[in-house]
């Protein structure tokens, strides 16, 4: 073969060669997965990670899940479940309560009385997420979706031992269902992320916050906390895993089922047993710490609670039902 022929030859060798690696990695699918929280959140290692080394080790490599924590793909929690519908983040974990208006029915499991404990809760998420729930989750796809352990009242200088204790006090909460509640015992609700809720108590911005136990310990409220009541009406707070749908439907068929059989039901369930766990070590340090008081609510007061509770149940149901969206059907089905 002559010099000029070989150069040909050689040159056409690597052109092929360069287009099967641009092949080959373009039929690499990376998932960027975005979380507000740090490398140190309690579900980082068991759902976070565990889900991306499940996944690579079932489509063998062809899809996998890259996290970027700690507001990495962007700071602040109230931005995320935007970041998934952009796909500035194909996967992203955050809270359906700081966008309400988004989630109007997914919200309703946070009500006093609709459900008893973080299993049952998330359960009956799932129990009516095809009839009720997915049509509120525009241009995603919910991977998890659970609930923190039942919210407690975390307070800085005021103990809560009844109902009027709480009249003109300042609490934080996560989402407008949860604002109704609190208005209805007098207090003046704010919502806040909850990354926000350190400084604010330390502060003064807030005398409270109506907050899962997990939280004394994930955003150290431990640390501004001096006095925790219990045994209030379950408010429990939404979680979810959201992914981009156009992006799992560039998928393959056989990927987007290693997806589909590695999320759903059990991986929210596992999440919301690994929140209600560490707010159970929470409560047992916050009860060792100098100073701090675990207060349970007597049954008288818990019947006012209850009372004030069901009556903001009940409007929050009738002014949902009077916009289209039919609250007082999706809570019933809950509860079946």
């Amino acid at each position: 073969m002559n010099p000029m022929k070989r150069l040909f030859v050689a040159g056409i060798a690597a052109t092929l060669s360069f287009v099967g690696a641009v092949t080959g990695a373009s039929a690499e699918n990376v998932l960027k997965l975005a979380t507000f929280v740090p490398p140190v959140y309690v579900l980082h290692e068991p759902i976070f990670e565990k889900l991306a080394t499940d996944l690579e080790a079932a489509t063998g490599g062809s899809t996998r899940i890259e996290i970027y924590p700690s507001g990495e793909l962007g700071q602040g929690p109230v931005e995320q479940y935007k970041r998934a519908v952009s796909r500035i983040a194909e996967i992203a974990y955050g809270l359906p309560g700081y966008t309400s208006s988004i989630f109007p029915k997914t919200l309703l499991i946070e009500l006093p009385g609709v459900t008893d404990g973080h299993e049952d809760a998330t359960r009956k998420l799932w129990k009516v997420m095809d009839k009720h729930l997915r049509d509120e989750f525009k241009k995603t796809v919910p991977l998890a979706l659970f609930v923190t352990p039942p919210a407690v009242l975390m307070m800085r200088d005021k103990p809560i031992h009844s109902l009027s204790d709480l009249e003109g006090l300042k609490i934080r909460v996560s989402s407008s269902s949860a604002a109704a509640v609190i208005e209805s015992y007098g207090a003046t609700p704010v919502p806040m992320p909850a990354n926000k809720v350190y400084t604010a108590m330390s502060t003064g911005v807030v005398d409270g916050a109506l907050m899962g136990t997990d939280s004394l310990l994930i955003f150290k409220l431990i640390e501004t906390t001096n006095f925790v009541t219990t045994n209030i009406p379950q408010m429990p707070t939404t979680i979810f895993l959201v992914a981009n749908e156009e992006a799992l439907n560039e998928l393959s068929a056989e990927d987007r089922k290693a997806l589909d059989d590695l999320t759903g039901l059990d991986i929210s369930l596992r999440s919301a047993d690994g929140l209600a766990k560490f707010g159970e070590i929470a409560m047992g340090k916050f009860a060792a710490k100098e100073g701090s008081e675990t207060i349970v609510l007597s049954q008288e007061e818990r019947e006012k609670f209850d009372a004030k509770a069901a009556a903001a149940v009940e409007k929050l149901l009738a002014e949902f039902d009077a916009l289209g969206i039919p609250a007082t059907e999706v809570v019933g089905d809950m509860k079946m």
